[in-house]
């Protein structure tokens, strides 16, 4: 009961974020690393280790985390069960790996880690890996060491994603204590709370790194109807988050309704202000039956209309991120209409689909699962495979030269003659405030140069950028009824810098 209300208590005083970049100001580069749009992968099965990928830590037929860390004990002692896990987390990422990934534009990567693992099984009390803490004991500062301070040094960004969570957050096997089953998270307050305490542990303690990209409380929430426990306990991780870090992307995962997180999302912010949370999105066509009967070319064909659409006020406010998708259809799918016959270019038709529409609507990026395979390679989970292939390749050309002033004038004026002809013409008895859609666009274009100057980065957190400079737009020239002006003017200036690289 103690733990239902403290949860509850954490819950009820959420606060505000702040702005995402300093008023008036250019972004900082810690800033940059926050808020650009990301070309990511993510790194499965190093700390979260699946069968499937990696097989070397499952001795003696395990199949999931903690029998295979109860096994490894029983039959290595806790002392050499550490050192086997180690060896796994240390030897995972090469110089050469990070250096391909730098080569190929990739700009963060996603970092699956169990409850377990933070801060070397601290917070893992009462639960089912409490045992075997020891066998962690390091896995906190090897994260750090190969992985947050190995991607600054390429300039990439790290996401850390609390995997696992005690009991699960879902009926599949991503807590790394079972093999499936049920969603036992939700009822349990006391671990709710616990991790809590975790994440504000992580934002202290991560805070020197400029390039941690963003805290993810939960991967993959199960589906429900009124998702009560999961805003309770998104709010109670936010409000502990926030009392160190007032600025860290928060992200959180929408249950597969993004509909419904967008909702709140925009509620929380038209009573208290943004709240600095990114809500992420998984994009897989390989595993439902409605999926399995369709074949390639359909699923290519729906993705216009199936990915991150129909949300409350066209999303307004909300950033967006796809956390996984992958190239991998099931072999039903494949079946139909002779499709096996033109695989090679229906995978590559799949990926450059996808990744158009996804770094259309989910500003903050993608991270293809996932990165690499003990043997050989994952055909269409492989992002090396994928890459080589052409099927996976950067949506924008973060290499090319920014655009000089001549490009900005040309643009701009068109822009602008555009907005105020058709505006002009649908009401000419309006007194619109054209200039608003100026200093809009402008703006935008200005941010947009800051952010091209650190390795050709693009602005992905654009709902927030532009929410943060509208905020500056209204102190300066008033709240008058058409502040949409300068909303449009801020994406469309947006667009074109993208459209001028």
């Amino acid at each position: 009961m103690f733990s239902k209300l403290k949860i509850k208590s954490r819950a009820s005083e959420l606060p505000a974020a702040d702005p995402p970049i300093n008023e008036g100001q250019p972004p900082t580069k810690r800033q940059i690393y926050q808020s650009r749009h990301n070309f990511g992968v993510n790194i499965g099965s190093c700390f979260v280790n699946e069968k499937w990928i990696f097989d070397e830590i499952f001795i003696d037929d395990t199949e999931f985390e903690l029998e295979a860390a109860k096994k490894s004990v029983k039959k290595l002692g806790k002392d050499g069960a550490r050192e086997k896990f180690e060896n796994h987390w240390q030897g995972f990422m090469s110089d050469d790996d990070w250096s391909w990934l730098k080569d190929h534009q990739v700009t963060a990567v996603r970092v699956p880690l169990g409850y377990w693992q933070i801060d070397g099984g601290k917070f893992a009390d009462d639960t089912k890996f409490e045992k075997y803490t020891k066998v962690y004991a390091n896995a906190w500062n090897i994260f750090k060491s190969h992985f947050v301070e190995k991607a600054a040094e390429h300039d990439i960004g790290v996401l850390v994603d609390i995997h696992g969570l005690p009991g699960g957050a879902n009926g599949a096997d991503h807590s790394g204590e079972k093999n499936g089953g049920s969603a036992d998270f939700w009822e349990d307050f006391s671990a709710q709370v616990q991790m809590t305490e975790a994440f504000k542990f992580i934002a202290q303690d991560l805070a020197d790194y400029e390039n941690i990209i963003g805290i993810q409380i939960v991967n993959e929430s199960e589906w429900s109807d009124d998702a009560k426990r999961q805003k309770q306990y998104y709010s109670a991780s936010i409000k502990e988050i926030r009392e160190v870090d007032r600025q860290i992307p928060i992200i959180i995962s929408d249950g597969w309704n993004p509909h419904q997180w967008v909702h709140w999302v925009q509620e929380k912010q038209n009573s208290i202000g943004y709240l600095g949370v990114v809500v992420d999105h998984h994009v897989y066509r390989c595993f439902s039956d409605d999926d399995k009967n369709k074949a390639p070319e359909q699923i290519i064909g729906d993705l216009q209309g199936d990915i991150l659409t129909n949300l409350n006020d066209n999303g307004r406010g909300v950033d967006f991120m796809v956390g996984e998708y992958s190239c991998v259809l099931d072999g039903q799918s494949w079946d139909k209409n002779g499709a096996n016959d033109r695989r090679d270019q229906l995978v590559i038709d799949y990926g450059n689909h996808q990744l158009r529409h996804i770094s259309e609507r989910a500003g903050y990026g993608s991270f293809f699962w996932t990165y690499k395979f003990k043997s050989g390679n994952g055909g269409e989970w492989d992002f090396k495979t994928m890459t080589d292939k052409g099927a996976i390749r950067p949506p924008y050309n973060s290499q090319g030269d920014e655009p000089d002033q001549g490009k900005f004038e040309e643009v701009s004026r068109d822009a602008y003659h555009s907005h105020c002809n058709y505006w002009n013409s649908t009401d000419p008895n309006e007194h619109f405030e054209h200039e608003r859609y100026w200093d809009g666009f402008t703006n935008a274009w200005a941010d947009s140069m800051e952010f091209h100057k650190f390795n050709g980065s693009i602005i992905g957190r654009n709902q927030a950028f532009k929410l943060a400079r509208l905020e500056e737009h209204k102190k300066t020239k008033g709240e008058l009824k058409h502040l949409w002006e300068f909303e449009q003017g801020y994406d469309a200036g947006l667009k074109e810098f993208r459209n001028a690289l």
